[in-house]
């Protein structure tokens, strides 16, 4: 178990939680690993694991990851009203920043194609954190527009240019992330 006083970190009762929670979970995949919190503002706290196999803990595409994250926020943000609602972000080995960066490189690729073309471009699917990501990537480009389609698990951003983007999208599984 995790030594919070030996950390010399000062930690409210959530985050000693959230923090027990993630140190459980990993050792049961990896032994010897260890968690700390990094950084926490108002509403986000990450907390980095070290001394483990990032590519056991990370998985195909970040899924274990993401499941991992899922169930410490679950978990920790389980509790009763003494504590507002926070995100625990969880990484490994700078994991999170390095997808950040892959995500809006090639959203801006794809937008270039889309621009370029004249057509429309479908992403891969990808989770609801990921697409925001992507999101916010092109939101400040006004000659492309996004928005997302299809149904979890098999949601996907859609990049199009601003002149084809001006039709009516009223399916209501879309979301449009820019004003016309």
């Amino acid at each position: 178990m995790l030594d919070l006083k030996r950390n010399g970190t000062n930690l409210n009762e959530v985050e000693e939680k959230a923090i027990q929670v993630l140190s459980r979970i990993v050792n049961t995949i990896i032994e010897g690993a260890e968690v700390k919190k990094v950084s926490s503002d108002q509403y986000y706290t990450l907390l980095e694991i070290s001394k483990a196999d990032p590519g056991i803990i990370i998985g195909k595409h970040g899924h274990t990851l993401d499941a991992i994250q899922y169930i410490v926020n679950m978990i920790a943000n389980n509790k009763g009203e003494q504590y507002p609602q926070r995100l625990y972000v969880i990484d490994i080995d700078g994991y999170r920043k390095r997808r950040e960066e892959t995500l809006q490189k090639y959203a801006k690729e794809k937008a270039e194609i889309a621009k370029r073309k004249g057509n429309a471009v479908a992403l891969y699917f990808m989770n609801s954190i990921e697409r925001r990501l992507v999101h916010l990537s092109l939101k400040e480009d006004t000659e492309v527009t996004t928005y997302s389609e299809g149904k979890e698990p098999f949601r996907r951003v859609i990049i199009a240019p601003t002149a084809i983007s001006k039709m009516n999208y009223r399916q209501e599984d879309k979301m449009i992330w820019k004003n016309k």
